[in-house]
């Protein structure tokens, strides 16, 4: 069992802190990549697949229209995934000729929805993102910026968690996007980011893909562009804010279904992990996608080895008792509100129940089943 123990700690301490110390401190080295500004104007079509999106599509569609665009145009192509809430009529209650809005009957899921707005956007980038997702002024240029280097396929945003709207949850999932991000940045300066989040990213027409239904569509589009050679960088300038639900049994749901869904566009995309063929990217994809997913496996060999052990000596009684006081307070704060005020608690909290969901939505993926469609998780 102490091989058990000690491999799952290395595993774990890699994929944790190891991986993110260490990209962060090769990408120190790399020499800077300036962004390269499109030598003549472009026009971005903004793509938004909604599904009863009535309390936030109006606010989203004009957030997006005062984007200062510069010399750039905008377009605003929404896709009503089956609402039944009015989505749709409200949408078109924006009165601009920029704005087009779709609707697909019945609830298809966001992939068809996506895969319909493709048809219609004419601009030579797409900017993808969430329909509950506003963007901080000064966005769109941000983005616009990177498009003169030929090998920049796409560009990858930032999301923020509001804290001042935020419980212990949406406070332990600001930290987390906060370190996730500062590992994107440093991957964008070595084989470039491993991929995209939904809120906000743009590509380029030319590197678009249908969607496979089932699949993560803001992993599958924007690794696309990597898969036909071209980088993806990171840019924290264009930013959006999107609340967190403190609803856990909720979140446990979307978490799940996003792992389902990630870990079969990991699947479509497994040869990019390959650096043989993609240098630095393969293995930050590896590491990023793949490892922090095994997380789960890893964290039960160590407890259960660590269990084992414990008549081995005071480090592994110690080590065993550290684990048990962790999982007991964790589970302690998921099961009592209350208890999540206390940030410790909220922490533990929140790594449990994270790790609970990947594993569930790893099983469910292996068990066959294919999330295409879901609700909203909202408060």
């Amino acid at each position: 069992m102490t091989w058990v123990f000690w491999l799952s700690a290395a595993a774990l301490a890699y994929s944790i802190a190891g991986y993110g110390l260490l990209v962060m401190a090769l990408a120190r080295l790399a020499p800077p990549r300036p962004p390269v500004p499109p030598a003549q104007p472009l026009r971005f079509s903004f793509l938004i697949a909604a599904h009863n999106e009535a309390a936030h599509i109006e606010a989203k569609i004009r957030d997006t229209l005062a984007q200062d665009a510069g010399p750039h145009t905008v377009e605003v192509i929404v896709v009503s995934d089956g609402s039944t809430d009015g989505t749709a009529a409200l949408a078109r209650r924006v009165a601009d000729p920029r704005v087009q809005v779709f609707e697909l009957p019945g609830h298809q899921g966001k992939a068809a929805a996506i895969n319909l707005g493709l048809q219609h956007c004419r601009g030579e980038v797409v900017v993808f993102s969430d329909a509950n997702s506003l963007l901080r002024p000064g966005s769109l240029l941000a983005m616009a910026q990177h498009f003169g280097d030929p090998q920049v396929g796409g560009v990858c945003g930032r999301i923020t968690v509001p804290a001042k709207r935020s419980g212990a949850n949406g406070q332990a999932e600001g930290l987390y996007w906060r370190y996730d991000q500062a590992i994107k940045a440093a991957e964008s300066r070595l084989g470039g980011t491993v991929s995209a989040q939904g809120s906000i990213y743009a590509l380029r027409r030319g590197l678009t893909r249908p969607l496979i239904p089932g699949c993560a569509d803001d992993f599958l589009m924007s690794v696309n562009a990597v898969a036909a050679g071209h980088r993806l960088v990171f840019e924290p300038r264009a930013t959006t804010a999107e609340p967190v639900s403190e609803k856990l049994g909720r979140e446990m749901g979307r978490r799940t279904r996003s792992t389902e869904r990630g870990w079969r566009a990991l699947m479509v995309h497994r040869a990019l992990m390959n650096p043989l063929r993609t240098g630095w990217y393969g293995w930050q994809l590896f590491s990023h996608k793949l490892v922090r997913r095994l997380n789960p496996l890893f964290l039960i060999a160590l407890l259960l080895s660590n269990l084992a052990l414990v008549g081995h000596g005071w480090f592994y009684a110690l080590t065993a008792a550290a684990q048990l006081l962790f999982y007991g307070l964790g589970l302690a704060a998921i099961a009592v509100p209350a208890v999540r005020r206390f940030k410790p608690a909220g922490l533990a909290a929140f790594f449990i129940f994270t790790h609970a969901a990947m594993l569930r939505g790893i099983l469910r993926y292996y068990r066959g089943h294919k999330s295409v469609t879901w609700r909203p998780v909202r408060e």
